[in-house]
């Protein structure tokens, strides 16, 4: 006669194998799905310029940089490096029109003191396009933060001493802190202290400043930022990117052609 005891005993752990199996290919699969083929799927995929690629926004100093065959190097923070959207930079829809090697060193959550403190890693190249300094503006109480617009000016003062002692000749491109669709009044005004303070001394050096933000704000409103961006900062692979290149090329042409 079966002992139903011993049958019991025998058949409970191996259901419970039968489950802690089961999760765990549940877990390898998640994992896989989420940092190994949906990354791919996002890198497949072909990203536009908002609107599509018109005469009007390649007619303009950096587009005409892009076609010439220079090496291009993207510095920056989150929003350069993708790290919100798999890697899917701010200028993933440019990359097409660009005809030169391009490089990025950038971080997530990086001002313009963690900028210089790797710039070490920064490659040689013949353009550069340096978009940092949101984080300095949004978190004014971090120990790496620019305090003031001027400790932001010197710094990158010192960014462009060091980008030209590794590449004489490099053309360097400013782009604007980026803007803070849906943020409250007081980091907006900080903000705008942090840009003015960039184009003036832009002007002062002869450096290009591009500010995309009235190209950007004019598209997205309150009630769109979810369209554009994932938190109100970061632009989200199918729409923000694409706006995001969009105002660049487009404040790049207004500034060339005034």
């Amino acid at each position: 006669m079966i002992n139903m005891a011993i049958l019991g005993a025998k058949t409970k752990p191996r259901k419970t194998t039968i489950i802690l199996s089961a999760i765990l290919t549940g877990v390898i699969l998640y994992v896989l799905i989420v940092y190994a083929f949906y990354p791919m799927y996002m890198h497949s995929i072909h990203y536009e310029v908002y609107g599509g690629m018109t005469s009007v926004l390649q007619d303009g100093e950096l587009y005409a940089d892009m076609e010439s065959g220079k090496s291009f190097c993207f510095l920056g923070d989150s929003i350069t490096k993708g790290t919100d959207t798999f890697g899917i930079h701010w200028y993933e829809p440019l990359i097409p029109y660009i005809s030169g090697e391009i490089n990025n060193l950038s971080h997530g959550y990086w001002t313009i003191s963690d900028l210089l403190f790797w710039s070490d890693m920064i490659p040689k190249s013949d353009i550069y396009v340096i978009a940092i300094g949101i984080n300095d503006v949004i978190h004014p109480d971090s120990n790496n933060s620019s305090k003031t617009p001027n400790e932001y000016i010197d710094q990158i003062n010192t960014l462009s001493q060091l980008l030209l002692e590794r590449s004489p000749n490099a053309k360097l491109y400013f782009v604007a802190p980026w803007p803070l669709p849906g943020w409250d009044k007081d980091y907006n005004n900080r903000r705008k202290l942090f840009v003015s303070a960039l184009m003036m001394w832009c002007e002062e050096k002869d450096y290009v400043f591009i500010d995309p933000e009235p190209i950007i704000m004019s598209v997205i409103n309150e009630n769109e930022a979810g369209k554009y961006t994932k938190d109100g900062l970061h632009p989200n692979a199918e729409y923000g990117v694409g706006l995001y290149s969009y105002a660049v090329l487009l404040a790049d042409h207004i500034r060339y052609s005034s």
